[in-house]
């Protein structure tokens, strides 16, 4: 089987037509460099044909067969049953047929080993699209090298070299453990808001109690305005809507903050007579010399 390089040579210097170089071209480029092999899981689809060289799936099709048909390829196909359950998929190996040409390499490749080679030269001893391992911190990273990815969460390491080859890992930080009702200030006022705290634990509402001084502050003036009791409820009926258990205080401090006590019932209103206004004024004017007239007619009478 030949190398990439190899095929690619003698795939330009050959007199298939355009869109069959194009094709052979373009399978090529999934291949690794030195072996030729194209791996399973870089095997391409007829979908990934069509938007890698632009050509449509029937061209595509027509254009392979010519290939294979010329030496060029060998498809190795799955069986139907395969290709629908599991979705297997066509495996391609490049082949160069007999009394073609394979030219010299006209100049340096991308992936040949050059002698002496330093920082930033082509890659040495790898092949295009070959896997390798995580490079070591300060190493310098070459054109065609993949590197792995680091999941995120995980730790990551390195090593550096400086005349020893101490290696260090960067491990992320243990999550915070919240102690409730610790830090707090003189000033925060949680002698008062301590039956709260009691009074949320009563109820199984358990959350962390890390205010910030201000916080514990409007939370004292909350308990002073409308009460423990007040505030447990509220908080109950946010407990229970919540979509995930809460756990912290300041899941409820903005209700508490904005409850308002309740007026205190003094019993009813007396009504008072109010001020007297221009329409009782003319009323009792018209009223008036209503009388003025009756009593007129009736003396003259």
């Amino acid at each position: 089987m030949p190398s990439r390089f190899e095929y690619e040579r003698a795939v330009r210097h050959s007199d298939l037509p355009s869109l069959s170089r194009l094709l052979a071209l373009t399978v090529a480029t999934w291949a690794d460099v030195r072996t030729g092999t194209i791996p399973d899981r870089l095997q391409p689809s007829l979908t990934t044909l069509e938007d890698a060289t632009g050509m449509v799936r029937s061209s595509v099709r027509t254009h392979l067969n010519k290939l294979e048909d010329g030496g060029w390829l060998k498809r190795d196909r799955p069986a139907v049953a395969a290709a629908r359950s599991k979705k297997a998929r066509t495996k391609y190996r490049l082949l160069v047929p007999k009394g073609a040409v394979v030219p010299d390499s006209d100049g340096v490749e991308l992936g040949q080993e050059l002698p002496n080679s330093g920082a930033g030269a082509a890659l040495v001893d790898t092949g295009l699209g070959q896997e390798l391992p995580q490079p070591r911190a300060g190493d310098a990273l070459a054109l065609g090298q993949e590197m792995s990815t680091t999941r995120a969460g995980a730790a990551l390491s390195s090593s550096c070299s400086s005349g020893s080859s101490d290696e260090y890992q960067l491990q992320a930080p243990p999550p915070a453990v919240v102690q409730p009702g610790t830090a707090v200030a003189t000033v925060s006022g949680r002698g008062e808001v301590q039956p709260l705290i009691d009074a949320m634990g009563v109820r199984q509402m358990r959350v962390s109690w890390s205010l910030q001084t201000q916080e514990w502050i409007e939370l004292r003036d909350a308990v002073r305005r409308v009460g423990v009791p007040a505030l447990v409820e509220h908080a109950a009926a946010k407990w229970r809507a919540a979509k995930t258990t809460p756990f912290s205080a300041r899941y409820f401090l903005p209700g508490w903050i904005g409850l308002q006590a309740e007026p205190e019932y003094t019993g009813p209103r007396s009504l008072t007579a109010g001020p007297p206004s221009k329409t009782n004024e003319y009323l009792e004017d018209m009223a008036a010399i209503a009388a003025e007239l009756r009593q007129m007619r009736t003396g003259g009478a």
